[in-house]
């Protein structure tokens, strides 16, 4: 299983089976609204509005873009909303977060199928896995924490997509740990590992290169151990968004520390889940029987956004890292193909979740 460069799906190429004029000329004089699937002010709106925000500029017949907050249930109330309530009129698109997971996991309140969503790009984003560096017998390097005995993994839900991974990594690692959860969020979880009440949290690349590298790794607080891979189905793929940091991909560093890749139901459950948790962190989505034409127009948007100097500099100054909309085939594909996961292995991560349930604190 290579690794090979981010760029390779990176290449956007817009569906043409519909009109190149019909779709450049769909929103003149509408306006769009950009449905977040989470309450106003966190990660996923802010990325959101940000979007939005030069989306505008890029969309043919100057429409207005507009975003309204639909949160609720971990996202899933937003997720329904689009795909049963809201009009397939072109005018609504879903920026959702962990919509991809929970319908893959099964685990969720969402009552549609995300497959038959008009699906627009995924929006690509990774985790670091990050330990307190006073871990028994001292954590300087990320290799030490094969030699630790007890600590405690935080996490934000047993069926989270992060704590679930989380939780995979260190079993096929071997390694023994409690396992606590239920954060309200990251910023909960990060005070709780300040206060050492745990001592391994996967955080978001925007909040790790903002508030975690400053504030705890560069003080020696805490060490990066690793970093999630990217997954297009066959490859690992690196993000740039890791750069610099002083750590490899998750299967890089397994394989260094155990030798061949694993085979088997946790091997592959874990691939399931890591894929639809950092290729589809975000998903854009518009609801069934959209009109083509709506979602080529705005697929065409996105392909001008992820080269406009504006945008990334926006996005280095407000989040600390530049979002990717990836809107190619092979993603598209992808993204319905994970959306069905074989029951075998949809199975194996039920079990995987209960027992993490009956774990907890333990």
């Amino acid at each position: 299983m290579k690794a090979t460069s981010f760029r390779a799906i990176l290449l956007l190429v817009v569906a043409s089976c519909a009109s190149p004029s019909r779709a450049a000329d769909f929103y003149a004089g509408k306006t769009l609204s950009v449905m977040v699937n989470f309450t106003a002010g966190g990660p996923t709106d802010v990325e959101a509005r940000l979007m939005a925000r030069h989306l505008a500029k890029h969309l043919a017949g100057s429409p207005a873009v507009v975003v309204r907050n639909m949160g609720g249930a971990g996202g899933v109330i937003g997720v329904n909303w689009l795909g049963e309530i809201a009009p397939p009129d072109g005018l609504t698109l879903g920026f959702l977060t962990g919509a991809a997971s929970k319908s893959a996991i099964g685990e969720s309140g969402i009552r549609v199928d995300l497959a038959k969503f008009a699906f627009v790009a995924g929006g690509p984003g990774i985790s670091v896995t990050y330990i307190r560096a006073d871990v028994a017998p001292g954590m300087k390097s990320p290799a030490d924490i094969m030699k630790a005995g007890d600590f405690w993994a935080g996490g934000l839900a047993p069926d989270a997509d992060k704590d679930v991974r989380e939780r995979m990594e260190l079993d096929m690692l071997g390694l023994k740990y409690h396992y606590i959860s239920n954060y309200p969020g990251s910023a909960e979880a990060r005070l709780a590992l300040e206060r050492k009440e745990i001592q391994m949290f996967p955080e978001s690349m925007p909040t790790y290169r903002a508030s975690i590298e400053p504030n705890l790794v560069k003080p020696g607080t805490a060490i990066p151990v690793w970093y999630d891979p990217l997954d297009d189905g066959e490859n690992f793929i690196a993000s740039p968004d890791a750069d610099g940091i002083p750590a490899k991909m998750y299967p890089d560093f397994l394989r260094e520390m155990k030798g061949p890749l694993p085979t088997g139901d946790l091997w592959d459950a874990y691939r399931l889940i890591n894929s639809v948790g950092t290729v589809f962190l975000r998903v854009l989505a518009m609801p069934p029987g959209t009109p083509r034409d709506a979602v080529v127009a705005i697929q065409s948007a996105l392909t001008e956004l992820n080269d406009d100097p504006e945008f990334r500099a926006d996005a280095l100054a407000a989040i600390k890292f530049v979002p990717r909309y990836l809107v190619d085939e092979k993603t598209e594909k992808l993204y319905r193909a994970k959306l069905s996961p074989e029951p075998r292995l949809r199975d194996f991560i039920h079990r995987y979740v209960e027992a993490g349930r009956a774990s907890l604190g333990k």
